[in-house]
């Protein structure tokens, strides 16, 4: 039976680290997102890729069990493999999510285990903790959570103490706990935990004597591997939250509520696989930069600007920061193909516009002089791979004294 336990535990921590892990490696793709939520892109990424919205100032529910078993010693000359072997956890949480990442809240284990010297234990534990959730807009959600409290073990009919029961106690120095939460819907999520503790007893009481400290602190830890629920009760579900680049460190401007108002009528010219440029501008700047009808556009699932992307930026911040058209105002419209929600898309873009602004800038181009619109999906056209990527673009259009 021991056996088996340790056999599940690893398995369900495996699972854990696998899936972040996995959720780290998707971070990597960066500068401009070109992930739309769609019916291929689930066949592309899975269940777990999916987005959904982010609680944030809502309340926590957490209910968990699985196996724990101590190491290291409880008193002195008594070691906690000895009197605290295998067994159950059950933990309950209740938490106040923050923001979208972030969440504090109480929690409190309780532990019943047996072993040779002693008919059975009990343990248990209180502690303050803080937890990060690192992709909070998926449905597969790695989080890790920090805390520290207080920590009990009774010893039930201890060798040598027959019909007696033994109490120790001390600090919960350090709690930490790895998850990975499966998001069944907005507000239920399911994870696989694995975790540990480390705790330093300092009191103990007997039948013959009442609490008094121990002749030295002893150190002991508790594992922990299972499963957890979680229910977000209340709080806000307005939307999906801008997730970080991890490039430019510049968070994308938040999605308004309602569609910006529509550009100006003129049809841009694409001018690079992921730029179009109205043709006020290249007549400003005296440039003629061609077509790329054939040129390569956005994979469905990269994100990154292509050479071709920055040298067309280049020519352009160089003509609004020391060219002709220095000192005017230029607005940047993000969009999206017609795949996936409107809300998802409408961030999308505001990623994407919010990442040709990030590089202007450093051309020297005033990033007060630069206005950032989302269209998303609005205006999207395409009905086929090559149709949709364009659509995933960036238009850079003129500006006026009243943009």
């Amino acid at each position: 039976m021991h056996q088996t336990i340790v056999c599940v535990g690893g398995i369900l921590a495996l699972a854990a680290l696998g899936s972040s892990a996995g959720a780290q490696e998707e971070r990597k793709i960066l500068v401009l997102p070109a992930l739309d939520t769609t019916t291929n892109d689930i066949e592309d990424h899975g269940y777990l890729m999916q987005s959904v919205p982010a609680p944030s100032d809502a309340l926590e529910l957490k209910v968990g069990t699985g196996y724990t078993q101590g190491f290291g010693n409880v008193a002195p000359g008594r070691g906690l493999t000895n009197v605290a072997g295998a067994g159950l956890g059950i933990s309950a949480d209740i938490d106040y999510r923050l923001t979208h990442h972030w969440s504090l809240g109480v929690e409190g284990q309780f532990q019943t285990l047996e072993n040779e010297q002693n008919s059975s234990a009990r343990g248990m534990a209180l502690n303050l903790g803080g937890t990060y959730h690192f992709e909070p807009i998926l449905r597969g959600d790695p989080w890790i959570r920090l805390g520290s409290g207080f920590r009990s073990l009774w010893e039930n009919n201890p060798t040598g103490a027959q019909g007696a029961t033994v109490v120790r106690f001390g600090i919960e120095a350090l709690t930490a706990k790895i998850g990975y939460d499966v998001r069944v819907s907005d507000s239920v999520a399911i994870a696989p935990v694995i975790g540990a503790d480390l705790n330093v007893f300092a009191w103990g009481d007997t039948p013959t004597s009442s609490t008094q400290a121990l002749s030295t602190a002893q150190v002991g830890t508790f594992i922990y591997a299972g499963l957890q629920g979680r229910f977000d009760l209340g709080g806000d579900r307005g939307g999906v939250p801008v997730r970080q680049t991890g490039v430019t460190e510049m968070q994308a401007p938040e999605p308004t509520p309602e569609p910006a108002a529509p550009p100006p009528v003129e049809q841009p010219r694409q001018v690079a696989p992921s730029i179009a440029v109205s043709e006020e501008i290249l007549r400003a700047c005296k440039q003629d930069l061609g077509s790329v009808e054939k040129a390569p556009k956005f994979d469905f699932d990269e994100s990154d600007l292509l050479p071709q992307d920055f040298s067309v930026l280049k020519v352009i911040g160089e003509c609004f920061a020391t060219g002709p058209l220095k000192g005017m105002r230029m607005i940047l419209v993000g969009r999206a193909d017609p795949r996936g929600t409107l809300t998802y898309n409408e961030a999308l873009g505001a990623r994407r516009a919010g990442s040709v602004a990030s590089y202007l800038a450093t051309v020297g181009v005033d990033s007060g002089n630069i206005k950032q619109v989302s269209r998303g999906k609005l205006d999207a056209r395409g009905t086929d791979e090559a149709t949709w990527a364009i659509d995933r673009r960036v238009d850079i259009l003129l500006g006026s004294d009243t943009d």
